[in-house]
């Protein structure tokens, strides 16, 4: 299976992604169980997991210059 891009994203995976959602909550009901969010148990603050991934993710200028890059790579290929 390709990836295509797809306009603003990728319609494919958005339909595996609604199809595995409505499965889940379907299941969860059929078995009684509630699905309920707490605003009281929201919060702003990072989980660790979440921590430790910004920690890994690109910076804006780190994209700019793999986009640079990409465009040297194409022109040169000309």
């Amino acid at each position: 299976m390709t990836s295509k891009i797809q306009g603003e994203g990728d319609y494919e995976s958005a339909r595996r992604y609604d199809e595995k959602t409505r499965k889940f909550v379907e299941k969860k009901q059929a078995a009684g169980e509630e699905l309920q969010g707490s605003a009281k148990e929201a919060t702003a603050e990072l989980t660790d997991a979440e921590k430790e991934a910004l920690r890994h993710a690109k910076r804006g200028d780190q994209d700019r210059r793999d986009a640079e890059a990409l465009r040297k790579m194409e022109s040169d290929r000309k």
